[in-house]
């Protein structure tokens, strides 16, 4: 292509000269808002330079050519989208990649002069990596057709009936630009206080064209408890024209309420402040499904209590401070819950639970952290200012209160309950101050139920059950007789498997295969758990070959990890040099950790992972969806696998919001660049639903139990392979 008449219409077109560039920065603004990124610009490619005719989140005026993206968008004659700067040939030199901005994604689409001459391109630009989608070039075109049809205008001044025709379609293009993202702008003439509103920011308020709101009834819009906010921001942009950005509740007049997200900065004129424009963007079913998961996530789906995950955390954060303030947690479990039940059915017992929960939360002061522990315990966490003797007092009177609950049914069932508690004062970590409470519960089970027992010295002396499970999973490791067994995870559309989980398995010496559950309180000596952790290795290197002779050399195996392993680099360095010196390679193995490891995170653990991610290894979030951080966990943390917790798929039957939560989980995984697994998958009716939202990775006992490897060999062997789709 040759730039001299390309460079001739730029030339004629005196875009350099164009004074009042409000126009295409609202553009590239409404390009940044909605492709959701820090930098937005409208190039104009010229033989030795680019610049900016319109520009958002950046103060730079132009750049040079070798370091412009947009003159390869606009070479290539249509959209570009470079989804990481740093693994692309052309790019990942460039100056504007390895410094200031740092870019790592990029889309642009091509800018057009009237008679079709390439001018420079429509850009957003991000930090981060693969942060667009190929959905989005469709909008970004059509910000790209406003801005084509703008400067059209500019060229067209000089015949007022054409100029005034480019203006109307450049409206009319925009407000559509406007529906489409439900995005509506505004503006605040300062001088006379109106207040101008586009169509579509009356569509997201419920009010009708006609009215014009002044600036009081558009604050009584928002929510009461956002108002003074919403006030203050206003001020602050006019006194120093720092532009704002904020979400907040509105109330539409027909009493529906929204969620929008508010964009705003001063425009001056002659150096003298004149208005303030900016956009709003109804973000309400963003908002919905926010709060929905935050919810799901801590709340617990039955009583409404906090959940077990939501009370780890709390614990943990307490556990930091315990050598400053003591921690005092109380596990109360109920009595007889099991023959309502049995006895009356889950339905009754779902009524009683419920119950129960309100009648704690009454009895409970605002200080005392409750949630439901799981089934029919409950967790409490007091404040540090309880000394113990008040707090076995108050549970005291509570677990006597419960007492008096009248009998259930023709049976007369009665339900009581039985408290644990433990206090410390002295570093150790969450799960042993709840394994204390949990040994003063079934100590005061064991001593006629309906007490409150507090751990000490002697109950510890009692632990038979963890010695036993110590002593078991101690001689299976001395003889040898620890091994892996593989549950296979499956591709739903070809029916392939394409991962295995590895799980510990043990025989005793009379030749039984026992399950990890079994010795789980061994488990949680460290020592321990990293024999069992090298064990898991070693017959993983053991098994792979085979396992990849069976599945495909793509095939990745689960590990799972305990935080006393990845907390010692030692242990990291050894898994790295034996998978190196084993035949399988880093991409074939898949390290599995929990949520509760990733709550306390130390640099050592982060940079294990780190260290694990970047050889190769994948790492892969287990339990999700089980707490609300790990939403923070995706960005805090090298993760590109998650698998669902089983407990959501298992009530899809009987709950809906369980299937929404689902639905938003994969969507987001996906979007994230994610491979999302579905643990649990027992039934028919549960595969079918999770094909319909898109799940295209799962794991139950509907596809096989684990299995050692034989058996693994045994029942895939001669299973046909289908062509595999990209995970």
């Amino acid at each position: 292509m040759k730039d001299d008449p390309r460079l001739d219409a730029i030339r004629n077109l005196d875009l350099d000269a164009i004074a009042d560039r409000e126009l295409f920065s609202r553009i590239t603004l409404l390009a940044s808002t909605m492709l959701g990124c820090p930098i937005a610009l409208l190039s104009v490619v010229e033989h030795n330079r680019q610049w900016f005719l319109g520009r958002t989140g950046t103060d730079v005026l132009e750049t040079k050519i070798e370091d412009s993206f947009c003159a390869v968008c606009m070479l290539g004659g249509g959209a570009l989208l470079v989804p990481d700067a740093r693994l692309d040939a052309r790019f990942e030199s460039n100056s504007l990649v390895t410094g200031a901005p740092f870019i790592r994604s990029y889309l642009g689409v091509p800018i057009r002069g009237d008679d079709g001459v390439l001018l420079g391109a429509l850009c957003c630009i991000s930090d981060k990596a693969n942060a667009f989608r190929t959905d989005q070039i469709a909008p970004l075109a059509m910000l790209a057709e406003l801005a084509e049809q703008s400067i059209t205008l500019h060229a067209r001044t000089r015949a007022l009936s054409l100029a005034n025709a480019a203006l109307h379609q450049s409206s009319l293009i925009f407000r559509q630009a406007e529906r489409a993202a439900n995005v509506g702008s505004w503006r605040l003439d300062l001088a006379t206080r109106q207040l101008h509103w586009s169509d579509q920011v009356y569509a997201i308020n419920g009010l009708p064209k006609s009215h014009v709101p002044s600036v009081a009834e558009s604050v009584a819009l928002y929510a009461p408890e956002d108002r003074s906010m919403v006030v203050s921001r206003m001020e602050q942009v006019i006194n120093d024209a720092r532009p704002f950005t904020f979400e907040a509740g509105v109330l539409r007049p027909d009493g529906e309420p929204r969620r929008i997200r508010v964009v705003g900065e001063r425009v001056d004129v002659d150096g003298k402040p004149d208005s303030i424009a900016g956009i709003v963007l109804d973000c309400t079913q963003e908002h919905l499904r926010n709060v929905a998961l935050k919810r799901a996530a801590e709340r617990d789906r039955l009583t409404g209590l906090y959940n077990r995950a939501r009370f780890d955390r709390r614990l943990a954060a307490a556990m930091q401070r315990v050598e400053e303030e003591p921690v005092t947690v109380a596990l109360l479990d109920l009595d007889g819950f099991k023959d309502v039940n049995d006895t009356l059915g889950h339905l009754v017992g779902d009524r009683v639970l419920e119950t129960i929960a309100a009648q704690l939360q009454q009895r409970i002061a605002p200080a005392v952290f409750l949630a439901r522990w799981g089934g029919d315990e409950f967790a409490m966490l007091f404040p540090p200012i309880m000394a113990l003797e008040e707090v076995s007092t108050f549970l005291e009177g509570l677990v006597a209160e419960l007492a008096d609950m009248p009998p259930l049914g023709s049976a007369h069932l009665r339900i009581g309950a039985t408290c644990g508690l433990a206090r410390m004062t002295t570093s150790a970590s969450s799960e042993e101050i709840m394994r204390r409470a949990d040994l003063a519960l079934y100590r005061g089970k064991e001593l006629g139920r309906g007490t409150v027992v507090c751990w000490d010295s002697q109950i510890e002396a009692r632990q038979g059950q963890r010695q036993r499970a110590i002593a078991l999973l101690g001689s299976a490791l001395d003889g040898r007789r620890a091994m892996a067994a593989y549950q296979p995870i499956i591709e739903l559309e070809s029916g392939n498997v394409v991962s295995v989980e590895a799980l510990l398995r043990l025989r005793d010496e009379e030749g039984r295969l026992i399950e990890a559950s079994e010795v789980f309180a061994a488990l949680l000596d460290p020592e321990l758990s990293r024999r069992v952790s090298r064990v898991m290795l070693d017959q993983v290197v053991k098994d792979g070959p085979a396992i990849l002779a069976l599945f495909g050399s793509e095939t990745r195996i689960g590990l799972n990890l305990s935080d006393a392993d990845l907390r010692r680099g030692d242990y990291v360095q050894h898994l790295i040099d034996v998978i190196d010196d084993s035949p399988l390679a880093p991409k074939n193995i898949a390290i599995e950790v929990t949520e509760t490891m990733l709550l306390d995170a130390s640099g050592n653990l982060h940079a294990s992972l780190a260290m694990l991610d970047q050889c190769g290894f994948t790492i892969c979030l287990d339990d999700f969806g089980t707490g609300f951080s790990s939403l923070t966990h995706l960005r805090a943390f090298p993760i590109s696998k998650v698998k669902i917790d089983r407990d959501f798929i298992a009530a899809i039957s009987e709950d809906h919001q369980s299937r929404l939560i689902i639905q938003a989980i994969v969507q987001m995984g996906h979007s994230l660049g994610l491979m999302v697994v579905v643990e649990g998958v027992e039934t028919e009716e549960q595969e079918t639903f999770l094909r319909g939202v898109g799940c295209r990775h799962v794991q139950g006992y509907r596809y096989g139990r684990p299995m050692l490897l034989g058996d693994l060999q045994a029942r895939f062997a001669l299973r046909p392979r289908r062509r595999r789709s990209r995970a």
